[in-house]
């Protein structure tokens, strides 16, 4: 077998072990966008506008971008119908998806967050019920256990877009210039932290203002003290304990470390994803704490081309005494498209949401344009950026992955009193063991 073919067949070996996902990305800009085409349309065929709902504001690169090559290519195909797209950043899409579920508006097709989020919105009938055998095969090439966020009581509710996994972003030539070592401890991350501070440079931005990175960072060094990728589900499923298990207390601790020693900016708790992302961007912090699905940073020209040549992967560090591995990986399939209830074109949304939803369409043109790694299977190209091939190698590296995130593991009111409880930790407002008390709280809760 060649040396491509070897590390293709590594690559869908990786990712099948991985069954995990979800999209979080986007910048902090709104816009809508329609996209038609020039040709005629077929005097038979009935003139059909579907109402798409996205978080991914930014249509000329990243995910925006690929999303958008999709819809053209789906008009182009099916002249008579009409994409009207509505993008907003992060939460405030997750706040207009809210109201819209509560009015009942009649979208066609919407992204969604598996786990908790999606969850809310089966429990309220708002979107569709799908049959899994629909899409199994090659057409959807769709990797082993890829559905679990977005299945609730054995039905599916949605399809994943990606495969998701937290990773440190880095400047290189921050590092390099302030004379500053990549860690490979945590350790060693706080005394970067502490040197890049000595400097005058944020160390590491966050998205503070929206709390869930809080909670990955922590499920982060759960995984890495305990060497156990299960035992954060466990506790929220209440088969362990937060404020008992030695591995929690150790953890927390950790995590005040973090805070204590001003690992994030100076205004962290107030930045949200785009402003968190600008930061790093724009080289004024030297490390960003994210996922898999920034890869197209690399390839996005509107950022500057000395950003681009310097962006690196590093693996969220080990912890000295620790039994977890730089390998063992927080990975899940989080984000992904859902059909609403409500559409008045049900037929026409399902036709361009299977089409969406296609190997040859998502996620080939998500991995061609290197905007995140897909959770279909996918061969490399050889024109992959250099942070697209670190991201396969922390990928294919992985030896064990945890499938979910734990704040979407449990329920909506689970999510809301973990994530509080991550805001009211960063904020100065409790101690690790009373973190890990309002996180026992909320999981007995639930």
């Amino acid at each position: 077998m060649n040396t491509k073919s070897t590390r293709n067949l590594l690559l869908i070996t990786a990712l099948a072990a991985v069954s995990v996902l979800s999209a979080c990305g986007g910048n902090d800009q709104n816009d809508s966008a329609g996209s038609t085409n020039g040709n005629a349309a077929d005097p038979a065929a009935e003139q059909v506008t579907l109402r798409v709902f996205s978080n991914l504001p930014d249509r000329k690169s990243g995910q925006g971008l690929a999303e958008q090559m999709v819809i053209d290519n789906y008009t182009k195909e099916n002249p008579n119908v009409k994409i009207e797209l509505e993008t907003l950043a992060e939460e405030p899409f997750k706040n207009k998806l809210k109201a819209y579920m509560a009015s009942n508006e009649a979208l066609d097709i919407t992204m969604v967050h598996g786990g908790a989020e999606l969850n809310t919105l089966v429990q309220a009938g708002y979107v569709k019920e799908l049959d899994p055998a629909g899409y199994e095969g090659e057409t959807y090439n769709f990797l082993p256990g890829v559905y679990k966020s977005f299945t609730f009581n054995d039905k599916l509710y949605g399809l994943p877009r990606n495969s998701d996994y937290e990773v440190i972003y880095y400047n290189q030539k921050m590092f390099a210039d302030n004379g500053v070592n990549v860690p490979t401890t945590y350790a060693e991350l706080l005394d970067a932290a502490k040197q890049f501070r000595d400097k005058g440079i944020e160390p590491m931005s966050v998205n503070g203002k929206d709390l869930w990175s809080f909670a990955a960072f922590f499920q982060d060094l759960v995984i890495r003290v305990s060497g156990d990728q299960s035992l954060m589900l466990d506790a929220v499923e209440q088969k362990k304990n937060f404020t008992t298990d030695e591995s929690f207390i150790t953890a927390a601790k950790l995590l005040g470390e973090a805070r204590d020693a001003k690992l994030f900016q100076e205004s962290f708790m107030t930045a949200d994803y785009g402003a968190s992302q600008n930061l790093f961007t724009q080289g004024k912090a030297a490390m960003w704490y994210m996922g898999s699905w920034e890869a197209g940073m690399a390839t996005n020209e509107s950022l500057s081309e000395d950003f681009r040549n310097n962006v690196a992967v590093l693996k969220f560090p080990v912890v000295d005494g620790g039994k977890g591995k730089d390998t063992d990986l927080l990975a899940w399939n989080g984000g992904g498209y859902s059909l609403v209830s409500s559409s008045k074109h049900p037929e026409e949304a399902k036709k361009f949401f299977d089409y969406l939803m296609r190997a040859d369409q998502w996620a080939k043109t998500v991995w061609d344009t290197g905007a995140a790694v897909p959770a279909q299977k996918y061969e490399l190209t050889g024109t992959e950026s250099g942070l697209q091939k670190q991201l396969t190698d922390v990928l294919t590296g992985a030896t064990t992955t945890a499938g979910s995130l734990g704040l979407d593991y449990g329920t909506p009111k689970f999510k809301d009193d973990g994530q509080n409880a991550f805001g009211k930790f960063f904020a100065g407002g409790s101690t690790p063991e009373e973190l890990l008390a309002d996180l026992q709280k909320a999981a007995e809760s639930q």
